[in-house]
Formats: C-alpha cells, sequence, structure tokens
C-alpha cells in the first residue's frame, strides 16, 4: 500500500511537467476496493485535459485485480504513431488504444497491464483511471451441443456450454456500438463456472478471426453488467470437433438490403464463415482461385449437409440460403463472397441460359417440421430444365411435386412423389418456360429437400420445342379419352 501512495504522490509533483514513469510500476488493489485509482492522482476522467508524458521512454502498469471482482478501466490518451498506448488481459490479448478517450475496458483477477511506448520526438498525453466492481452473483443457463447440433445462443446474462469434448465458440455483432461498450463485458472461462482460468472476451473473439476453444469440454459466458444486454446479437456454439479444420472462423456481420462484401482468407488453412439469419439472404456473386473450391453446410458441419460446393466457372448466382444457420468454407486461397438480403433485386426466381442452383428446405439437415418449401423458376424463352433430387425428404405424409408450364400456364410435365413413390436419383429434364418445385413436410418430422436444378436454352426451331408441344397434345387427347 505504501508503494500505491509513493508510486501517485510522485506524479503529483510532476504533474504540470511532461511526466516520467520509471518503467514497470506494480499497482496492488488498494485495501478499500471502492477507492478510485487515477493516474497522474490529481486527474480526472471529467477533465478535458490530459497529462503529457515525456518522450522517448518505455512505461508498464501491471495493476492487481482481486478475486470477486473485476476492474474497470477508462483511458484518456493523446498519443500519435510511432508512439503507442496498449492493453494486455491476463490472458495474454493485446488491444491498441486509438481514440481520446476509450473504455470502459474490463479485466477479471489476476492483473492487467496498461503500456506506454513514448517515441523520441513525439508529445504526447495519457492518463486513466481504475475502478473496483464485485463480480454479480448469477444463475447460468446450461446448454449442451452434440457434435452434429449447433447452438445459438440470444440474450446472453450467463450460461454454461457442455459439448462432448470441447466448446467451440464464435460471436457477433451487428451494431458497430457493440464492438466496444458491449462485447468487453461478456467474459469467457474455461470450464463449468466463473473461478475457472479467464480465456477471453466476445470483443476479442469476435476481431480475432478464429474460434474460441475450450480445453475441457464446458465453457462458461458471463455478463459482467447483466442490466445491460446483448441486444440482438448472439454467440454460435458446437462442438469443437466438427470445426477444427478452421483456422479462421467468424460470424458475418451483413445488415439490411446493401450488399456485403465478405473475404476470406484461406492461405493457412481452411477459413469459414457463418451466415445466420431468419430471413432468406443471397449468395449474389463469387470470386474465387481457379483450383479452390467454396462449400455451403446447412446447419452442422458433416459430408450429409452439404448443399453445394462452388468452383471459379459456377453459374449458380444468384443462390437463395434460407436456412438458419449456413456455413460456408473455403480450402485455399482467398475468395470474396457477395451477400444480400434484398429479395426483389435479386433475381431468384428469374432464370436465363445456363443458369444452375438448388431448392432447399429451411431447416435441410435437421430433423424438423419446418421443411416445406416452394419455388418458381421462368424467364423470356423455353427450357429444358434440369432436376436431381439429391435428398428427398419423402417420410410419412410429406409430398414432393414438380411441374413444367409452357407460356399460357398450361402443364407440360408433372411429377408426384409420395414415400411410396420415390424419385430416382438420377437427372430428369422437364421442358417448359416456367419451373415448379413444391415440398410439403404435412406435420411430418424430416430432414427436409434438396434438388439440383440447371437450365438450357432449347431456341425457337429446336426439337425440343416441338416435344414439348408433341408432350402437351398428347396429355391434351389422353385427358378428352378420359372424359
Amino acid at each position: 500500500m505504501l508503494f500505491i501512495f509513493f508510486f501517485f504522490a510522485f506524479f503529483t509533483s510532476v504533474y504540470s511537467e511532461s511526466y516520467v514513469c520509471n518503467g514497470t510500476n506494480t499497482i496492488q488493489a488498494p485495501a478499500n476496493l471502492s477507492q478510485v485509482l487515477n493516474f497522474p492522482n490529481t486527474w480526472n476522467i471529467s477533465q478535458t485535459i490530459v497529462p503529457n508524458y515525456a518522450q522517448n521512454q518505455d512505461c508498464r502498469w501491471d495493476i492487481e485485480v482481486p478475486q470477486g471482482y473485476y476492474a474497470n478501466l477508462l483511458i484518456s490518451s493523446v498519443t500519435k504513431t510511432p508512439s503507442w498506448v496498449r492493453v494486455i488481459y491476463s490472458n495474454g490479448y493485446v488491444d491498441e488504444i486509438y481514440v481520446i478517450v476509450n473504455g470502459p475496458y474490463m479485466f477479471v483477477s489476476p492483473t492487467f497491464t496498461v503500456l506506454l511506448h513514448a517515441a523520441a520526438g513525439y508529445s504526447g498525453g495519457l492518463a486513466f483511471e481504475v475502478t473496483y466492481v464485485p463480480i454479480p452473483t448469477f444463475n447460468p443457463i446450461n446448454y449442451g451441443v452434440s457434435k452434429t447440433d449447433p447452438q445459438i445462443i440470444k440474450n446472453i446474462t450467463s450460461c454454461v456450454i457442455t459439448a462432448p469434448t470441447q466448446v467451440s465458440l464464435i460471436a457477433s455483432a451487428t451494431n458497430p456500438l457493440e464492438f466496444f461498450n458491449n462485447l468487453r463485458k461478456f467474459v469467457v472461462y474455461d470450464g463449468p463456472d466463473a473461478n475457472s482460468p479467464f480465456i477471453g472476451t466476445l470483443e476479442q473473439v469476435l476481431f480475432s478471426d478464429k474460434q474460441l476453444v475450450s480445453s475441457g469440454n464446458q465453457m462458461t459466458v458471463t455478463n459482467l453488467i447483466p442490466s445491460l444486454p446483448y441486444l440482438d446479437n448472439f454467440i454460435v456454439v458446437q462442438d469443437y470437433s466438427s470445426v477444427k479444420q478452421f483456422t479462421r472462423f467468424r460470424i458475418t456481420t451483413c445488415t439490411g438490403t446493401n450488399d456485403c462484401f465478405c473475404e476470406l482468407d484461406a492461405t493457412n488453412g481452411t477459413a469459414a464463415v457463418v451466415a445466420v439469419s431468419k430471413s432468406d439472404q443471397y449468395l449474389k456473386s463469387l470470386s474465387i482461385a481457379p483450383t479452390s473450391n467454396l462449400t455451403v453446410y446447412y446447419g452442422s458441419i458433416q459430408n450429409s449437409n452439404i448443399v453445394k460446393t462452388f468452383k471459379a466457372n459456377d453459374t449458380g448466382f444468384p443462390q437463395k440460403l434460407n436456412n438458419y444457420i449456413t456455413t460456408i468454407s473455403l480450402d485455399s486461397n482467398i475468395a470474396t463472397v457477395v451477400f444480400s438480403y434484398d429479395s426483389p433485386n435479386e433475381n431468384w426466381n428469374t432464370v436465363t441460359d445456363k443458369r444452375t442452383g438448388y431448392v432447399s428446405s429451411p431447416n435441410y439437415g435437421i430433423d424438423s417440421v419446418d421443411q416445406s418449401v416452394n419455388e418458381t423458376f421462368t424467364g423470356n424463352d423455353v427450357y429444358n430444365y434440369t432436376t436431381k433430387v439429391i435428398s428427398n425428404g419423402l417420410v410419412g405424409k410429406a409430398t414432393l411435386q414438380i411441374t413444367t408450364y409452357d407460356k399460357f400456364n398450361n402443364i407440360i410435365d408433372d411429377h408426384n412423389y409420395t414415400s411410396n413413390s420415390i424419385p430416382t436419383s438420377i437427372e430428369d429434364v422437364h421442358p417448359g418456360k416456367t419451373l415448379s418445385i413444391i415440398y410439403q413436410s404435412n406435420g411430418e418430422k424430416t430432414n427436409g429437400v434438396l434438388i439440383d436444378f440447371s437450365v438450357l436454352k432449347t431456341g425457337s426451331n429446336s426439337c425440343a420445342i416441338q416435344f414439348v408441344w408433341a408432350v402437351f397434345l398428347v396429355k391434351l387427347v389422353i385427358s378428352f379419352i378420359d372424359f
């Protein structure tokens, strides 16, 4: 305690001049934890003038945080490159201070560090305030994840996640204000409670572009200020064994109707991004190297949940992503993916020659009663629509109908499937101007339907268009005979 008094008294005596901080300083928590620690001690956060530091020095403050408390740090800094101010968490994470007033930063036991590098020939100022706050008592909500069941957790106060092997966590922040004012207050512990080792904050997870992984099968997330919720943001947790191949892994921060550009960097290993939305999203375009593959998963990361693998020459855009949790992974190089939420302007249901794509249930790959899908595609010409049923989802009362129409909306080709009449996995060609795909689960719990399609213009004088009308006339004659 005498060291603390001497330390702050020293700065009182030189406050009117540029101060020297004497290298490394260890600051213990005061006996009275309600005491506010100011550096320098004649300064407080309400003052607009920041005390100047002397040039050509390096300063370090290692500040103790007692068990059961967290330290709230506010910093005022006027620093220009090549000088800098940084804070270091007890897990080793380093955050650099860029703005004049920054904070609050929140640190849990045992310590945190403030660093100043004052370059020769560059003047600047630094001051900070530390207060100690009891960590609130919390009653955690328990979540369990399986190897095939990623979980989205919203409205976090505190929670304990349990996985079969290890827990993987990634965080979102769709609101830019969350970056500083909210994400820092969510701390993550490597174990079943807040007495476990501190391994990060949600802000650290967001900016690291990597998943946070527990050493064992449990992880705890705690909100240090429960009165401030996590707004409309969320975390995605799952078993690490399913996603350990991802060296870079994050959630998209796309919002609104504007195009959202997302870069995936797989130069040092497989990279992935998770898109979470209850509204339809669209993969609008893709820039990818000729040797790379971009794979789309619905739900968990397993081969049975792959809905599409894109390559550089693919023509399947726009592509609707109508699953709640969609993961897009890149196996090599760098790719740029453009997302959109603007359905009317994406022309998803308008086809052109050589268009490809797929139709899927909204919860494909997960047993759910919410699997029905109704899609209609049409264009300005007559086409050969080629479909291939990858997964039919036909159990119980579920039904699948694939129909094509001519320009007068007359049925040309109509196929109806049930659990007693299963479609083959062989490609079928359906001539017509319009293609309709309707899958109805009818209350059955199924893993949904997945159908690939491609479009090829027939041409006005082709044999195919003659075949279209021949089929129509034959069906018309048969209907009269039956009548």
